[in-house]
């Protein structure tokens, strides 16, 4: 038996990678499932630690996870993933296996698709219920003929495949101390990366794609990881267009007062923060102040109702309502949802939704974004926060006025 690897690419300890596990198989005893078939990228670096810059490929999978109830596993990879997978997870050489194109019948698999269907055979999952990443949150990294053959070899040997997604969610979103400490981390880096960005504009100039690559290059100089296509809109023209990338347009030049929106963040050690600040170009008028602050009450409004135990609809129908008691529900872009969960996902479960049953717990971290829009611009403010043992810790306390930018 080998020893259980621990190396300096590791993010957290042996002991914690193994606590998920236990975590994982327990879960799926107390589910009925006999296996688990994992293939994204947040999972399997969840439970093993694995990462490889191959993730973004459309073409390959570069590592695969087959784990059954009673507490053994593999993961799957070519044999290019071999020294990748020695140095970034802490899983012994006796739970990895690789396949090798050309191999000859018989001996080592060919194939990915044939390492995976291997491996459920050896760990006994034929004629069980087998959980796949196939629900909400989750999109299989597979190619459609490798899970086109996975479904078709999982139905032959009479299995019966189910969304593990729920349980999936049930474990990532409770976030242990060290994954917080990250989380914490990536939120200080973020209040940082809005400071750079807000000082250097200059209106008339500046344009929302030379912004982005401000933010960019600041993110990695101050240490981060990896940054999101930030959403970078200045003006009326551009408020519709929510979600969409930065462009090539001129900040400040076609408006009065024109109301600039950064949206996003980076990530620390694969955890992402993902905040929203506002400013206007030039003096702001009243009724942008007054908007302004409106959305930052009703942001509070909300992560005051993030307490354990309580359910996280509240939050949102609190925010809702109170927009509505300030005449705002015509203009409310987020009406029914405020924001969502947060860690190896910019974007996790539960979110904070109208409808949904899940409850605040210690350890779950959340990004609260209610906003409003209307001919005098689009405003709000985006928190990012951690449930607490009796209410929430606010990591992002970078200013939440409407910042002016003359």
């Amino acid at each position: 038996m080998s020893a259980v690897r621990e190396t300096y690419m590791m993010d957290f300890t042996r002991e914690e990678y193994v606590a998920r596990k236990e975590k994982l198989v327990r879960l799926m005893q107390e589910s009925g499932l006999g296996g688990i078939l994992l293939s994204t990228k947040e999972n399997v670096r969840y439970f093993t630690g694995f990462q490889s810059i191959v993730w973004d490929s459309k073409i390959s999978t570069p590592a695969f996870i087959v784990a059954n109830s009673e507490g053994d596993w593999r993961m799957i990879g070519s044999q290019s993933s071999v020294g990748t997978m020695s140095i970034t997870s802490w899983l012994p050489e006796e739970e990895t296996l690789f396949y090798q194109r050309g191999a000859a019948p018989g001996g080592k698999p060919s194939t990915l698709l044939d390492a995976i269907c291997q491996t459920v055979e050896r760990l006994g999952l034929a004629g069980r219920k087998v959980g796949m990443e196939t629900g909400i949150g989750f999109r299989p990294h597979l190619t459609f003929p490798v899970l086109k053959g996975l479904l078709g070899f999982l139905e032959d040997k009479g299995c019966q495949v189910e969304d593990a997604a729920g349980l999936l969610w049930n474990i990532r979103s409770i976030k242990s101390p060290r994954e917080i400490a990250y989380f914490r981390e990536a939120c200080r880096l973020n209040c940082l990366l809005y400071e750079k960005a807000f000082g250097s504009v200059v209106p008339g100039v500046t344009s929302e794609r030379d912004l982005m690559r401000v933010m960019g290059m600041e993110a990695f100089r101050l240490g981060c990881d990896n940054i999101l296509d930030m959403g970078i809109r200045s003006g009326l023209d551009r408020d519709p267009h929510t979600n969409c990338p930065s462009s090539d347009r001129v900040i400040g030049s076609r408006h009065e007062r024109e109301v600039l929106m950064i949206d996003g963040g980076p990530s620390y050690k694969g955890y992402y923060s993902d905040i929203i600040r506002t400013a206007v170009i030039g003096q702001p008028s009243k009724k942008q102040l007054e908007y302004h602050q409106i959305a930052v009450d009703a942001c509070y409004t909300g992560l005051a109702k993030l307490k354990p135990g309580e359910p996280l609809a509240d939050a949102v129908k609190a925010v809702d309502d109170f927009l509505d008691q300030r005449g705002m529900t015509p203009i409310n872009r987020t009406l029914h949802w405020i924001g969502h969960g947060i860690g190896l996902d910019f974007h996790e479960y539960p979110c904070l939704e109208l409808g949904t049953d899940a409850v605040a717990q210690p350890g779950m971290c959340f990004a609260c974004e209610p906003c409003i829009c209307d001919g005098n611009g689009m405003f709000g403010i985006e928190q990012n926060v951690v449930i607490t043992n009796d209410g929430y810790e606010l990591l992002t306390p970078f200013r939440h006025d409407l910042v002016v930018i003359s």
